[in-house]
């Protein structure tokens, strides 16, 4: 098969997935399609399942962990001397709000006293198998007033859910 031919039936199979109705899987030039009447995949029945089990939004390591990973942010890439001292009042915010065929995450909120004597709001997510390489639990977090490269903005509203 040249190349020429390759490139064409790669772009009809593109064209066709972007243009089709949402009816199921089809595969271009086949008469293969889905099951209409298949479960909703959740989480928990995957190839690789989920257990829904995450620590809590108080949790000493979660708070640690986004201690040292902000002290270490700081210091390396804005070059400031800005600490989180302490933290009061975690609450959680929701657990899995999209539904269950989601990554299981936990929404939560903690207030921050930092090293400049002001308390902020730190919304964070701790989620399960997001950790380095897919093991354990990670943490996704931002310091309301302090997310300087806009990356949650606007006022950390995309750590949100």
């Amino acid at each position: 098969m040249t190349l020429r031919r390759i490139l064409c039936l790669t772009a009809l199979g593109l064209l066709s997935a972007c243009t089709a109705p949402m009816h199921g899987i089809t595969v271009p030039l086949t008469p293969f399609k889905a099951d209409a009447n298949t479960r909703p995949l959740i989480a928990e029945n995957r190839w690789q399942p989920y257990s829904a089990n995450v620590p809590a939004c108080g949790s000493p390591d979660v708070l640690a962990f986004i201690q040292s990973r902000f002290a270490t942010r700081e210091a390396g890439y804005w070059d400031s001397s800005i600490r989180i001292v302490d933290f009061t009042q975690p609450y959680e915010i929701a657990f899995r709000p999209w539904g269950p065929s989601f990554v299981p995450r936990r929404f939560c909120s903690v207030t921050g006293l930092f090293s400049d004597n002001h308390p902020r709001k730190i919304f964070y997510s701790v989620d399960e198998d997001m950790g380095l390489f897919g093991f354990g639990w990670g943490v996704t977090w931002c310091p309301d007033g302090l997310d300087r490269n806009l990356t949650y903005a606007p006022d950390c509203k995309m750590a949100r859910p």
